[in-house]
C-alpha cells in the first residue's frame, strides 16, 4: 500500500512501500516524524512482518527517542492481528524515560489483553518513575481494578486522582462510579454524582448500572426517571439490568417504549430472556429484529443459537446457519461452538459434526461440545474416540471434557472404562476430580445396578456430596426398585433441597410404582404444606419455524380435535402390535381404565400425533421434553416409529432418544 505524500522533500515518494524502504535512496536519518507516524498508522501495520520492518526504520532513523513515535509503535504492536503482550512489553522496556503517553499506551495494551493485574503493576511503576498520570490514565486503571475486583487498590489509586486534582474530569468520574459500584460501595459512588460538579449522561448511566448490578431496582428506577437527559445507553442499562434481575416484564415494557434502538438494545433483551430461560420470548424478539431489517452481529447470533438449542427451534437455527454462509461471516470458535450445540440439542448430530469438522480454529470448549453431544446421543464409543483424537491434536482437556466422557460411559453402561477415566484424571492429566465427576460415576454405577458400590463411593468422596450426587443415586434406586435405599436417600434430598419439586416427585413416583399409595399421599401432603408445586410435563415440536407446545390436559391448540383423533388411531394400531399401557407409570390411585386414559394424553404423545398429522410420510419428528421420558411413552414411541415408519428423536431432561424401526438408541438403558 502506498504511503501518503506531502510537499516535504524528506517524505517518502508515493510509490515507495514499507518493505521497499531499504531500496530507496532516502537516508533513514532524514525521515521526518510525520513520515514515520504515517508509516506506522497505515494499514500495512496489520501485517506483523511489515510492522517489524517499520520498527527497524524507526530504530535506524533515530526516532525511537521520540516518545510520540515510540508510543505509536507500541500501539501498532498492541493492535496487530498477531499481538503479543510479551513482545509489546519488551519494546516498552527499551523506550528511554517513557512519558505519560507511552505509559498510557502500555496500560491500555495490558487491559486489552485482559491482563488486569499487569495494568495495576505498570501503574505503580509509572508512579515510581515520576511519570505524572493524566486524565487518560485513570479510566484504564479504574476499569482494571473493577474487572480484577481489587477494592483496596482501587481506593488507593483514587486518592492519587484527588491529589492530582483530576477528580472533576468527566471520564475519570464515570469510570470511578463504575468501579465503586462494582465493589458494592453504592453510597460512595452516588456521592460522585451528587457532588455539585459537572456530570454527563455517562456518569448517570454508570450509577444506574451499579444499582441494578446489586439488585437495587427501585433506586435505579428513581434515578432513571429523574434524568433530564437520557440517551440510548440509559435505556440499554435499564433493560439489561432489569432483565438480569428477573424483571422481564419491566424490561420488555421499556424496550417496547423505545423508538430508537441499537444492536446493544436488541442484544440486551434477547440475552436477558435467554439467561432467564425464556427462550420462546427471545426468539420472538429476534424475529421482530429481522422484520425491521437490522443486521445481527456475531454475539447476537451466538445468543439466539443458544435459545434455538434449548427450545428445539431447529428451523430458526438452520436459518442462522444459512445467514452466516450467505453473508460470508467467519465461524470463529464461539460462533462455531454455538452452532454445534444448537444442532446437537435439536437432534441433528450429522450437521453438528459437519460444522465441527469445517471449523478452522477449535478451542477446548468446541471439542467439549462435540464430545458431550455424542455422549448425550448415546454414542459413547464415538465420544471416546473423539477424545483421543483431541489428545493427538495436542489439545489439552479440561474438567468439562471429563464430565462429558464420564457421562458417555454412564449412558452406555461402560463401568470399567468410567472408573479408569476417574482414576487417570489426576495421574495422567493433573486434573483433580470434582463433585461433578464423582456424580457422573455415581450415576454410572447406579445405572448398572451397583447401588452398594455407588453408595460406598459417595461415602469416600474427598468433598461433601451435593444434591446432584444424591439425586443420581435416587434415580438409580427408582430404576432398580430399591425402596429401602430410596427412602433413606429421599429424606437426605428433601432436607438439602426442600424447595425442589423434582425431589418430591421422584420419591412419590418410587412409592407409586410399588403401589404404596399412603406414602404417595404423605409426600403430596408435605408438598402442599410447604407450598411446593410440580412442573407440568411439556413437549415442544418445531414445525416450519413455529414451535408448538403441548401439555397433558391442555386443549388450547387449534388442532386439538385432529390431534386427539390421531392419538386414538395411534393407540389402536399399537394395541394391534401388542402394546399394553404400563399402568405403574400413573402416579395416582385410580381405576386401571382411568390410568390408561391418563397415559394416553402424556405431552410427548400429543406432540408426536401433531407431528404425524402435519408432516409428510418419512419426515423425522423431533420432540423436546422438559422432564424425563416415562417408561410407557418410551415403549409406545418405539412402536410408533415401527408402525408409522418414522424416525422420532426425543430430547428429554437428561439425554436423547433416537427411535427407529421399533428400537431406541439408548437400548432401553436410560
Amino acid at each position: 500500500m502506498s504511503t501518503t505524500t506531502t510537499s516535504s522533500t524528506t517524505n517518502l515518494p508515493h510509490n515507495v512501500k514499507p518493505d521497499h524502504l531499504s531500496k530507496t535512496n532516502i537516508p533513514t536519518s532524514e525521515l521526518s516524524q510525520k513520515t514515520i507516524l504515517d508509516l506506522l498508522n497505515t494499514k500495512c501495520t496489520t501485517s506483523l512482518h511489515l510492522l517489524k520492518q517499520a520498527h527497524a526504520v524507526v530504530l535506524k532513523s533515530g526516532h525511537f527517542q521520540d516518545h510520540y513515535v515510540a508510543g505509536t509503535l507500541l500501539k501498532s504492536y498492541a493492535n496487530s492481528p498477531s499481538s503479543n503482550l510479551n513482545f509489546v512489553s519488551k519494546v516498552f522496556y527499551y523506550v528511554p524515560r517513557p512519558n505519560v503517553f507511552v505509559w498510557n499506551v502500555m496500560l491500555k495494551s495490558c487491559l486489552d489483553h485482559n491482563e488486569t493485574w499487569k495494568v495495576i503493576s505498570y501503574y505503580y511503576k509509572m508512579v515510581v518513575a515520576n511519570a505524572r498520570p493524566n486524565k487518560f490514565t485513570y479510566p484504564v486503571v479504574f476499569k482494571a481494578c473493577n474487572i480484577a475486583g481489587v477494592d483496596k487498590e482501587g481506593l488507593q489509586i483514587h486518592t492519587h486522582v484527588v491529589k492530582l486534582g483530576l477528580h472533576g474530569d468527566i471520564h475519570i468520574k464515570s469510570s470511578a462510579i463504575q468501579m465503586y459500584a462494582s465493589f458494592g460501595l453504592l453510597m460512595d459512588a452516588r456521592q460522585f454524582l451528587d457532588d455539585g460538579q459537572e456530570c454527563d449522561v455517562i456518569c448517570w448511566n454508570a450509577m444506574i448500572d451499579g444499582y441494578l448490578k446489586w439488585g437495587d431496582i427501585e433506586a435505579a428506577k428513581e434515578l432513571f426517571n429523574s434524568m433530564v437527559e437520557k440517551n440510548i445507553g440509559s435505556y440499554n442499562a435499564m433493560i439489561s439490568g432489569l432483565a438480569k434481575c428477573g424483571r422481564f416484564d419491566d424490561a420488555r415494557k421499556l424496550f417496547d417504549e423505545m423508538s430508537d434502538k441499537n444492536e446493544i438494545t436488541w442484544s440486551s433483551i434477547i440475552d436477558g430472556y435467554i439467561k432467564g430461560g425464556y427462550y420462546k420470548e427471545a426468539l420472538e424478539v429476534f424475529n421482530q429484529m429481522q422484520n425491521q431489517e437490522i443486521r445481527p452481529r456475531k454475539f447476537v447470533l451466538s445468543s439466539v443459537l443458544c435459545a434455538c438449542a434449548n427450545f428445539g427451534a431447529l428451523d430458526q437455527g438452520r436459518w442462522i446457519h444459512a445467514y452466516l454462509k450467505r453473508n460470508s461471516i467467519n465461524l470463529d470458535a464461539v460462533l462455531g461452538t454455538a452452532l454445534i450445540d444448537m444442532y446437537v440439542k435439536c437432534g441433528c448430530l450429522d450437521m453438528a459434526w459437519e460444522v465441527f469438522e469445517n471449523m478452522k480454529k477449535k478451542e477446548v470448549f468446541s471439542w467439549n461440545a462435540m464430545i458431550g453431544g455424542l455422549a448425550m446421543h448415546g454414542r459413547a464409543g464415538d465420544a471416546i474416540e473423539l477424545f483421543f483424537k483431541m489428545l493427538r491434536e495436542r489439545m489439552t482437556p479440561d474438567k468439562i471434557t471429563f464430565v462429558s466422557i464420564l457421562s458417555a460411559c454412564a449412558h452406555a453402561g461402560m463401568v470399567d472404562r468410567g472408573l479408569e477415566v476417574l482414576d487417570n484424571m489426576k495421574i495422567t492429566f493433573g486434573i483433580e476430580p470434582e463433585v461433578e465427576h464423582y456424580g457422573c460415576v455415581v450415576d454410572l454405577l447406579g445405572r448398572a445396578g451397583l447401588l452398594t458400590e455407588a453408595e460406598e463411593l459417595i461415602s469416600t468422596m474427598p468433598m461433601e456430596p451435593n444434591a446432584a450426587v444424591w439425586g443420581a443415586l435416587l434415580g438409580a434406586c427408582k430404576k432398580h426398585g430399591n425402596i429401602e435405599l430410596s427412602e433413606r436417600v429421599g429424606k437426605i434430598l428433601l432436607e438439602m433441597e426442600p424447595e425442589n419439586s423434582g425431589r418430591y416427585a421422584l420419591l412419590s413416583n418410587i412409592y407409586a410404582k410399588e403401589g404404596r399409595w399412603d406414602d404417595v399421599a404423605e409426600v403430596r401432603k408435605l408438598m402442599k404444606e410447604r407450598g411446593i408445586k410440580t412442573n407440568p410435563g411439556i413437549s415442544t415440536i418445531d414445525l416450519n419455524g413455529i414451535v408448538h407446545e403441548f401439555k397433558m390436559g391442555d386443549g388450547s391448540h387449534p388442532q386439538v380435535k385432529e390431534i386427539y383423533l390421531m392419538l386414538e388411531k395411534i393407540i389402536d394400531k399399537l394395541k394391534m402390535e401388542g402394546y399394553s399401557p404400563i399402568a405403574s407409570q400413573v402416579l395416582f390411585d385410580i381405576e386401571e381404565e382411568d390410568k390408561e386414559t391418563a397415559l394416553k394424553y402424556h405431552s410427548e404423545k400429543l406432540a408426536i400425533a401433531f407431528g404425524l398429522i402435519n408432516t409428510n410420510p418419512g419426515t423425522t419428528i423431533r420432540i423436546v421434553k422438559n422432564l424425563r421420558v416415562c417408561e410407557d411413552c418410551h415403549s409406545a414411541t418405539k412402536l410408533i416409529s415401527k408402525v408409522f415408519e418414522r424416525d422420532i428423536i426425543v430430547r428429554d431432561r437428561v439425554r436423547y432418544h433416537h427411535f427407529r424401526n421399533g428400537k431406541c438408541s439408548c437400548n432401553d438403558f436410560w
